[in-house]
């Protein structure tokens, strides 16, 4: 803290914060949010630092780890754009907001709202009678040396008219206190998931603080979000279907599209979801195409359409350009209105201002010089050292590192560069940004803030969001060039004078409902992950029981080679690929290391497909994938057993310590089972789900009592009580026959007993409930699935166990091994043939030409 002035005293409310902000020192040169001058807070923030100083900082820290806790088991990540390791981060946010006066913001959003008409007036001329660029406005470089300009667009006429829905602003503030408008976003803004989400945090970290502030609600702006998404509807305006489509999993920003489309009630859909048929978008799904009105889109223009645009991406929709042409489903954003958010429109949006409003800019650029024109050339390459040298055509995705590239570079190769080709850099002012404390658990340190805003059509004008997204940086980098690329994040408060009413995103009560019980327009793509998770869940709590059976009897008393039911766990495990099979092979066995030395190391091989290390990633993986499908509680819990089921870095462990893991692992997979079978409701997704569980159960079982009953094995107690353990039903077993262990009642109740949850025959009535729900033609009254599986049922119920045991002949056996063989024969056959009918897509789409189409009106 910078020593007070002599004669001055901080006031009471500035004093009693000194020891949150101790430390904190704002660097010289830059405007400080939080103080005007030292020891002189600004007086909108006194409220909230008196309800903090109240919190204290031994409390403050307390909840800052449950919040960064939180945060964490969320899965709240976010992948850079130009990220070498093309891993997702994960979301950093710092315990203190920044609070904005209501006064302030008001005067910061009549800029914005003037700044996205003037982006949207644009549009509209640019695509269509190009008057700005006859008038001279704007030079014919803006769009015929534009890459994302695409004649293929020109006069399609977006829905109502509108050529901008959603508008988002990166901004600085200068040191004189003044707002800066960094850079423009249109084509897909992100980052209003986050914005949500830190508010969510925030609110629940500081509660005290919130409510002395005042701060305004972020639910009118995802309203009129809902309500510009249903009015754009051209068709079905009453109830228009609504979709949110994502890049997928691998896209930096899913975390937030999953979040969204929760939040927002859309269908959280992939590019090969959709289909074009007569120029109508529809969505794939199980009961057939289900017609789209609206997409809410996340990937770029040129990712859209295979066919009208040179897209690359596996996720473009064939036919899309036209069937927006053809006026039958609304895009927001319309496609091609990215192409405003490229910098050089920054050198000419004084001009354009004028021309279309008639007014001057209320907000202020960062000072922007094309170098397409002479005169702001010669002052671009005499000013090289104060200029951020940049693209003049944005390209989503690649700005970053193409400007860090260029800063690389000498002054005189730059220069070079620029003489060559001089219509594709501008020159822009570096603006050095104002700077905050961040709390960071205590140690409060400077950090320099960019903030991005955001805009949804409303009317004739735009809505916009009472707060945002704040990123800050240790050092001024160019933290302007890309909102992403911050190293944390903070909530943004508007502080107003009265306490906000109450406001949330859904209907008022007395608003009228329509009652609906669906489920039949579930994406195939989705049904397809849900599948393989309940496969993968269930897979994994096999082997984990498995696992443990087999670490008990390592560590028990008695010798591990006198155990008569280790080799038939250890032939399941080689089965299932958690072991070596050299180590049930006599003659390699010995040749191999101990079983108890090896275990752990199999176990957390993440590279070796069947360890139960690389199980638990494949569930992860496939659930990130249906993440909007899953409740906040079941991805914790996911979150939670990838977290800790790993080996140690550090220290040694043993086969205890691996036996107290697999028992925690257990306990989650059955949370996780539990929690998916009770909170969803009984659709097309729960079936899915539950029928890939149900078949990889009776997989393993059915593998288990193979390996136990098989020709020529002589039968222990030992062995089927492993075999009642692994299956989860020797509680069961001893209430209904005590200590008595006989190989007949084993056998029926975990093969034929219908009323025990963990026996074949049970996971078989299952799988047959759940394929009877499956769509299918009247014509086909019975589907080969079907067939499979009474098959399967009538296999198992034609079965007198009780002549099995009473008769130990070798032909009684092999009936029984014939019986296992048979069901593990049509169980992969069965989930084939169902995979094969409800869950093949079709191949991705090829531009057949690398010419654009051009759409042009007649003269």
């Amino acid at each position: 803290m910078q020593t007070q002035q002599q004669g001055s005293l901080p006031d009471p409310q500035t004093a009693a914060v000194i020891s949150v902000f101790a430390g904190y020192s704002p660097p010289v040169g830059s405007y400080d949010e939080l103080f005007a001058a030292p020891q002189q807070m600004r007086s909108h923030w006194k409220r909230f630092a008196a309800a903090i100083n109240r919190v204290g900082n031994e409390e403050m820290l307390r909840r800052w780890t449950q919040a960064k806790r939180l945060i964490h088991e969320n899965g709240v990540t976010y992948g850079a754009y130009g990220d070498p390791l093309d891993k997702p981060r994960p979301w950093e946010l710092d315990a203190l907001p920044l609070i904005i006066p209501q006064k302030e913001w008001g005067n910061l959003s009549a800029g914005l709202q003037q700044r996205a008409k003037v982006l949207e007036l644009t549009l509209a001329d640019l695509y269509g009678p190009k008057k700005l660029i006859r008038d001279g406005v704007l030079p014919p470089e803006i769009i015929f040396a534009h890459p994302g300009f695409h004649t293929t667009l020109h006069n399609l006429k977006p829905s109502m008219g509108r050529y901008l829905h959603s508008y988002a602003a990166d901004l600085g503030r200068a040191p004189d206190g003044g707002w800066w408008l960094l850079a423009d976003r249109t084509e897909a803004p992100s980052g209003a998931g986050y914005a949500l989400e830190n508010r969510v945090v925030e609110s629940r970290m500081l509660p005290e603080g919130f409510r002395a502030c005042n701060v305004q609600r972020l639910a009118p702006y995802f309203r009129a979000l809902r309500e510009t998404c249903r009015r754009i509807a051209t068709r079905h305006k009453d109830n228009p279907r609504i979709v949110l489509l994502s890049q997928g999993p691998s896209s930096e920003n899913y975390f937030e599209d999953a979040y969204l489309s929760r939040y927002l009630g859309y269908t959280l859909v992939e590019g090969a979801d959709l289909a074009v048929r007569d120029r109508c978008v529809w969505m794939k799904t199980l009961g057939g195409l289900y017609p789209v009105d609206v997409i809410l889109r996340r990937p770029n223009t040129v990712d859209c359409d295979s066919l009208e645009l040179p897209s690359s991406s596996p996720g473009a929709i064939a036919g899309l350009v036209d069937a927006a042409a053809a006026g039958n489903v609304a895009i927001t954003n319309p496609l091609g209105c990215g192409l405003v958010e490229s910098p050089i429109f920054m050198a000419y949006i004084g001009a354009l201002c004028t021309a279309l409003l008639g007014e001057d800019l209320k907000l202020p650029s960062v000072a922007t010089w094309w170098c397409g024109d002479a005169v702001s050339r010669e002052y671009v390459l005499a000013n090289l050292d104060r200029l951020v040298i940049k693209r003049a055509f944005r390209q989503r995705g690649h700005e970053r590192q193409v400007t860090e590239h260029l800063k690389q570079l000498p002054n005189d190769q730059l220069a070079e560069r620029i003489k060559a080709r001089p219509s594709e850099f501008v020159g822009q002012e570096r603006v050095v940004r104002s700077t905050m404390p961040n709390w960071g658990g205590g140690n409060v340190s400077a950090a320099y803030l960019a903030m991005r805003a955001y805009m949804i059509a409303s009317g004739d004008s735009f809505e916009v969001m009472h707060g945002g997204l704040a990123r800050t940086s240790t050092e001024l980098g160019s933290l302007e060039m890309s909102l992403v690329s911050g190293e944390g994040s903070k909530d943004i408060w508007i502080q107003g004078k009265e306490p906000p009413q109450h406001d949330s995103l859904f209907q008022g009560r007395h608003e009228p409902v329509k009652l609906r019980r669906s489920g039949d327009d579930l994406p195939s793509r989705v049904a397809d992950d849900i599948y393989w998770l309940g496969r993968q869940v269930e897979r994994a709590d096999s082997a984990a029981r498995l696992l443990r059976a087999v670490t008990m009897r390592l560590t028990s008393e008695s010798a591990s080679h006198l155990r008569s039911e280790l080799p038939m766990l250890l032939r399941t495990m080689a089965d299932q690929g958690q072991i070596e099979p050299g180590f049930v092979v006599e003659g390699i066995r010995q040749q191999l290391p101990a079983i108890e030395e090896n275990l752990p190391i199999s176990t957390f091989d993440a590279t070796a497909s069947g360890s139960l290390r690389s199980m638990l990633a494949a569930t992860y993986s496939t659930a990130s994938r249906v993440r909007d499908r899953l409740s906040a509680d079941s991805w914790r819990v996911l979150v939670r057993i990838d977290e800790q089921f790993r080996a140690p870095a550090t220290g040694t462990w043993d086969l205890t310590d691996l036996l107290n893991m697999s028992n925690e692992l257990i306990v989650d997979l059955v949370a996780f089972i539990g929690m998916m079978s009770e909170s969803m409701t009984r659709t097309q997704a729960f079936h899915f789900m539950d029928l890939g569980l149900r078949i990889e159960r009776a997989t393993q079982t059915t593998s288990l009592l193979n390996n136990c009953f098989s020709v020529g094995q002589e039968i222990t107690g030992e062995m089927l009580e492993a075999l009642l353990q692994v299956c989860d039903s020797l509680m069961t077993y001893r209430y209904r026959y005590l200590s008595n262990l006989n190989e007949v009642p084993v056998l029926d109740l975990l093969l034929t007993d219908e009323t025990n949850p963990r026996s074949v025959v049970y996971q078989l009535l299952r799988i047959k409930d759940h394929v009877d729900r499956l769509p299918r033609t009247e014509s086909q009254p019975t589907s080969s699935e079907q067939r499979m599986l009474l098959s399967a049922l009538y296999a198992v119920r034609m079965l007198d166990i009780e002549a099995i045991g009473e008769n130990h002949s070798e032909d009684r056996r092999r009936e029984l091994v014939e019986v296992f063989e048979k069901l593990e024969q049509h169980l992969p056959q069965l989930s084939q043939a169902i995979t094969n009918k409800y869950m093949v897509h079709a191949g991705p789409s090829r531009l057949l030409t690398s010419i654009d189409q051009v759409r042009m009106s007649k003269p």
